[in-house]
């Protein structure tokens, strides 16, 4: 697997095609995914990327409501909200993660991503990372180890094949948080 990541890759669409042209003329078989949080995927990209051998995204939508993705993002999310079919529509192989913010992004809204990526396909992987505070967000809390097992639990009542739960060190702390998460979403339910 090659995987592109870090900022946001798509934005410079072109020279990732054309890396993964070179990649995929040295070895077709190797697996070329990138990260992104969607804002350079229009479908003009989309098809470059897919021409050019891209097989994955990771694609991390930050928030379901506009007005927070505004805050959060600066831009809207109407586009992004699409994606999830979008990319399935179009060939790829996709993963979605979302981040658990207190005070911003919780459950109702991680539902509501879920609720998309499941209509888009239920075996779409879904990952619920927990925000850990950084930079401007420095005074937000990280989740809490029953808001992360709560979420993944009313993620996976939806119906999606595989959600997980990453980030585990920022919520589950102690052995004894570890040994509770286990016994409550298992080892598959740990990214």
């Amino acid at each position: 697997i090659v995987a592109f990541t870090g900022g946001d890759v798509v934005c410079c669409a072109e020279f990732y095609a054309e890396a993964t042209r070179k990649i995929k003329e040295k070895c077709e078989n190797i697996f070329v995914l990138i990260e992104t949080n969607g804002y350079g995927l229009t479908p003009k990209n989309m098809d470059l990327l897919r021409d050019a051998g891209v097989d994955s995204f990771w694609l991390d939508i930050k928030a379901y409501d506009e007005k927070v993705y505004r805050r959060l993002c600066g831009t809207t999310n109407e586009w992004i909200l699409k994606l999830p079919q979008e990319l399935i529509t179009r060939g790829f192989v996709i993963e979605v993660l979302t981040l658990y913010i207190p005070g911003w992004v919780e459950k109702d809204q991680i539902v509501k991503i879920a609720e998309i990526v499941r209509d888009a396909d239920p075996k779409i992987p879904f990952i619920i990372l927990a925000f850990f505070p950084q930079y401007k967000m420095l005074d937000v809390r990280p989740p809490t180890l029953m808001e992360m097992v709560e979420s993944y639990s009313m993620v996976k009542a939806l119906g999606l094949k595989e959600v997980k739960l990453g980030n585990i060190g920022i919520f589950a702390k102690t052995n004894k948080d570890l040994e509770t998460l286990y016994s409550i979403v298992g080892e598959k339910g740990i990214g």
